[in-house]
């Protein structure tokens, strides 16, 4: 076949279509009398060539700065007008390899035109503080010139070009345009090799590229041809580029207008053109090859194409293609993180979430110290290091809600004894808010209920909802005078009960030989079976459930109590009352075992002093996630009050307690994560958080007469939920409640 002519994109406008083609200055020298005073220092020197390379803040390349990329170990070809070797901008060693010449079958590949060097430039220029910066400016250029010094060339020289390219480049950049379809024999022959091909769209203002871009759309190319367009400042289609038109899918647009770049005999240059903006994909192609070296040539198109940022009409369309080139957007995953597990299962890194407890804490302090760090793959299998610490929730302070259940509720407690043997309690919850026509309205339900029943022989039967659950058993179900009911101490519940929000217990007890026996069963669920008004939206996540068993052992003396239970705590979709689910899921379940000694002493009438120990084992297990395994885990948690009653008024409750909240003291976290592509790393982490909670409560209620009350609560929380750094916890809340 007769060989088309192939020439210069730009050197074609230039001649032919300047009307398409701005000339936007003269070569110039920049030695000697004609260098700005500012080079004087290195430092305005970057500066200058900062601001002559403005594409690489269009395309975002400062990204793969900052990641270390330069492009080094990526050779890119480039089929043009030759490359000026003695200009500084190709001086570095190893910058030119031993070029070839197409038209003569020789060596010399002098660029005499300056088309060439421009190209060569844009694409791996160095960035020494001089002229212009190339994108990939630590990529190795092969010099392949394609068209003798006269201008115009043929196919036939880009042809033995291409071939000469296969096996020593990875990229080719051809800032080129043939005025019509040729024989692509030598292309299919590039791209069956594995080499990307990025081809300049052409300047003639046309609807649709030039060739040989448009062989981009052939099922043969392999999406391993990227035509490319030129846009002005203002990110606008230039003039004179060529639209996407019937290779939209693989276009892509770059700036072309205005771009300084080395030119002939050490000379710089402005010069505009789809040729200046084909070079800048190359240089990113470069980038993406020397991050991820296994990628293939139609991977890094694909990426660059599906980056890049949108422009013109939404998608896909015939004046932009794909949109602008994205260097930052296209080192980011595409598609859904995954990784695998260390038996193989796959999932997504950054899917689901982890709540730490005061317990588990020492999860937080992993993750914010950023040693919870694995490999994630993207949908082209590229490696990505992630900070799984992104998907653990700092534990949070304590509420007004948690303290008072809401400023605006109250509670009011109805007692009831049917006879010497059964006693009832409800509680009802009353508050003011909006209702459904978003007006002010009271509100009220049922929030507790108790049942007490004794019966012959000692037997006692106890029967608990809401509130009142789990009062009965440890610190909080001793007895030691009708006017001082330690079960209103918060800082005296049972820590293992406090895994669950009791919604119910059910109990019997016995008395035998001075001792009281007692066994019991208190479970929660998703809802509190009393709040028949409350909503509860669907989660993707199961809620956590808990049940657990008690066995326990009380007598009392004169004046004082003491008691021993034996616990076994059960939890669903919870673990040590954290939540957790994806690459840190620890577990779905738990067992703990657990002991808690309790013992209150009347110091004198209306003042008791009381306090617990409780000790706890919560056994280990393999996990299902990125977490491999969890040892058995080790816990504890102390408390201490005094209560009185009567002390300012008759009738007023006063209570002052430290505590400590559970905490793991002994156990760890073994995680298997990928390390690479092809290795793992097995991470032991200890369990003890790096702090200890020490709360200090205070609590004061008063009634104000037969209709209303008053009640106070200061809380304090050095090291909260655990953590040594975490700032002092402190809350104050008053509340006052009157009945009209």
């Amino acid at each position: 076949m007769f060989p088309l002519p192939a020439t210069p994109a730009s050197l074609i406008s230039i001649a032919v279509c300047s009307a398409c083609m701005t000339w936007a200055g003269a070569a110039r020298s920049e030695t000697g009398a004609d260098l700005p005073p500012s080079l004087s220092t290195a430092a305005s020197a970057v500066d200058i060539e900062r601001s002559t390379s403005f594409y690489l803040g269009r395309i975002r390349a400062d990204a793969a700065y900052a990641r270390g990329l330069s492009g080094a170990g990526v050779t890119i070809a480039t089929l043009d007008t030759g490359i000026s070797g003695t200009h500084r901008e190709f001086m570095q060693a190893g910058k030119l390899l031993p070029g070839f010449n197409a038209v003569t079958g020789g060596t010399d590949v002098t660029d005499r035109s300056g088309h060439g060097s421009h190209v060569a430039g844009i694409i791996a220029g160095a960035r020494d503080g001089r002229g212009n910066a190339g994108v990939a400016y630590g990529a190795a250029l092969l010099p392949v010139k394609i068209f003798p010094d006269s201008g115009s060339g043929s196919t036939l020289a880009l042809d033995a070009g291409l071939r000469h390219a296969i096996g020593k480049a990875a990229i080719v950049n051809l800032s080129i345009g043939a005025s019509g379809s040729f024989d692509p024999r030598a292309m299919q022959q590039a791209v069956s090799s594995g080499l990307l091909i990025v081809a300049a769209a052409g300047n003639d203002g046309a609807p649709t590229s030039n060739w040989p871009a448009r062989f981009a759309r052939e099922a043969w190319a392999n999406n391993q041809i990227i035509a490319v367009g030129a846009v002005d400042a203002s990110n606008r289609i230039a003039s004179f580029s060529n639209r996407a038109g019937d290779v939209a899918a693989w276009f892509l647009v770059a700036p072309g207008v205005g771009v300084t770049s080395a030119y002939r005999n050490d000379q710089y240059a402005v010069m505009s053109g789809t040729s200046m903006a084909a070079p800048m994909v190359s240089g990113a192609a470069a980038l993406l090859m020397q991050m991820w070296p296994r990628l293939r040539a139609d991977q890094v198109a694909t990426i660059l194409l599906v980056t890049a940022t949108d422009l013109g009409a939404p998608g896909i369309d015939p004046i932009y293609g794909r949109g602008l080139l994205n260097i930052e957007k296209a080192l980011q995953p595409v598609g859904a993180l995954t990784t695998t597990t260390y038996n193989g299962k796959t999932i997504r890194v950054l899917s689901g979430t982890m709540q730490p407890s005061a317990a588990t804490s020492a999860v937080w302090s992993l993750a914010a110290s950023g040693q919870l760090r694995a490999v994630g793959r993207d949908d082209f299998q590229r490696d990505f290091g992630i900070d799984l610490g992104r998907t653990v929730a700092r534990t949070t302070a304590m509420s007004l809600d948690q303290m008072i259940r809401g400023m605006g509720r109250r509670i009011e407690v109805a007692e009831h004894v049917f006879d010497d043997d059964t006693e009832m309690r409800f509680a009802r919850e009353s508050w003011t808010g909006r209702n459904v026509l978003q007006h002010d309205a009271p509100h009220s339900r049922l929030a507790a209920a108790s049942l007490q029943a004794h019966g012959r022989g000692g037997m006692q039967a106890s029967l608990a909802l809401g509130a009142f659950a789990g009062q009965e058993f440890g610190a909080q179900g001793l007895k030691l005078a009708p006017d001082l009911p330690l079960s209103q101490v918060g800082g005296l519940a049972n820590p293992y009960l406090s895994l669950l929000p009791a919604n119910g217990h059910v109990a019997v007890a016995r008395e035998a030989a001075g001792f009281r026996f007692k066994a019991g069963l208190v479970a929660s669920g998703t809802r509190d079976p009393l709040a028949s008004t409350d909503i509860y939206l669907p989660s993707s996540s199961p809620m956590p459930r808990a049940r657990a068993g008690v066995l326990e052992v009380s007598r009392s003396f004169d004046g004082a109590s003491m008691s021993v239970s034996l616990l076994q705590t059960r939890e669903s979709n919870a673990y040590l009352g954290s939540y957790s689910s994806g690459p840190l899921s620890i577990a779905n379940r738990a067992a703990t075992q657990s002991v808690q000694l309790a013992g209150a002493l009347l110091l004198m009438p209306q003042l008791a002093l009381a306090g617990q120990a409780s000790y706890g084992i919560t056994p280990g297990h393999a996990g299902d996630s990125l977490v491999a395994g969890v040892t058995d885990l080790r816990t504890n948690a102390f408390s201490l009050a005094l209560v009185a009653a009567d002390r300012f008024s008759r009738g007023d409750r006063l209570s002052f307690a430290v505590s400590q909240p559970m905490r793991t003291y002994a156990g760890r976290l073994t995680m298997d994560v990928l390390s690479n592509e092809q290795a793992r790393d097995r991470l032991v982490f200890s369990m003890v958080p790096t702090g200890r909670e020490v709360r200090g409560e205070l609590n004061y209620q008063a009634p104000l007469g037969p209709l209303s009350s008053l009640g106070m609560s200061l809380l304090v929380r050095r090291a909260p939920n655990n953590i040594a750094d975490a700032a002092l916890d402190k809350l104050l809340a008053l509340r006052y409640a009157s009945r009209f």
